[in-house]
């Protein structure tokens, strides 16, 4: 059954012919604006961080994970396009294969993102509190975690596109990014709860501890503590959480909300709100633009 109504008819009442399920016009100017602010400040980040890394040619294992993040950023940005021109067309000409993984490539960008931002977290206390000596850490070490993320993330993902998203519904083909109605499905309530739950544990745990190695050294090192790089290094891992608290807290929490209600409240806002939380985990493409000002600094 076609969830969508594309009647034209000019005697059908606007309540008839305008779907809640649809991004309304405020919600299209809102993603178009969004969108196009991500991909000018995240293309320019994403180039001029790969320059200085490629001049720089340093290959610690930090600078692998940061390479990894650009090479997802660069995917997003790439998809960003098909977005930006169904927002000012008001109308998908791609098809609904097409749909789908430009859809799914927000949640790709974002979970793996996740993934690399944690690694990077982990990797850093756990040379703080001497469980892993930097002095072992070597480029291959970088290699493998990079490769297994990408390989286990993959293989996840894979499964989730192939069986679950986008696969329970005929949507229309004038229309993408609009799966609310999967929502029905228990399978698809259980994922969207799981990936909740684990996001929102990994981030309390982290920022608990990043909080208490931070105040450790802030008491140690006071008043001097940022001449000192142990305690630099602490407050850019503390910058990775802030990313992911502004960027995709709101998401998993209004989601939350989302699920719950929408069937109960079906309204182009609701939609509308569920969709900026969306286009905001995307935002985290501006990391790039936040180290190079910190390189220049």
């Amino acid at each position: 059954m076609d969830i969508y109504n594309t009647t034209n008819h000019p005697n059908v009442s606007i309540k008839t012919t305008e779907n809640p399920a649809l991004c309304d016009n405020h919600c299209r100017k809102a993603l178009a604006t969004l969108y196009s602010l991500v991909l000018l400040g995240g293309t320019i980040g994403t180039i001029m961080m790969s320059c200085v890394l490629f001049q720089r040619n340093t290959q610690s294992i930090i600078t692998i994970i940061i390479t990894n993040i650009i090479i997802l950023h660069s995917i997003l940005l790439v998809t960003l396009p098909f977005r930006l021109s169904y927002y000012f067309l008001m109308e998908w000409k791609f098809g609904g294969l097409t749909c789908r993984v430009i859809s799914s490539m927000v949640y790709f960008h974002m979970y793996f993102t996740f993934l690399f931002y944690v690694a990077i977290i982990v990797i850093r206390l756990l040379i703080y509190f001497r469980r892993l000596p930097l002095q072992e850490l070597q480029k291959y070490h970088a290699v493998v975690l990079s490769v297994t993320i990408w390989l286990v993330g993959t293989f996840i993902f894979s499964l989730v596109f192939l069986f679950q998203y986008g696969t329970h519904l005929d949507f229309s083909p004038h229309h993408c990014f609009h799966f609310y109605q999967e929502l029905n499905f228990p399978s698809v309530v259980v994922i969207n709860y799981s990936m909740i739950a684990i996001l929102m544990a990994t981030v309390l745990v982290l920022s608990v501890i990043q909080l208490v190695v931070i105040t450790q050294l802030t008491k140690t090192l006071w008043p001097d503590m940022l001449t000192h790089q142990e305690f630099r290094v602490q407050i850019k891992s503390f910058f990775f959480l802030v990313v992911i608290v502004v960027c995709f807290i709101p998401h998993h929490t209004f989601r939350v909300f989302f699920i719950q209600n929408y069937f109960q409240n079906e309204t182009s806002r609701l939609v509308m709100y569920n969709e900026i939380c969306v286009a905001l985990t995307t935002v985290c493409c501006l990391d790039m633009l936040c180290f190079i000002g910190d390189l220049v600094h």
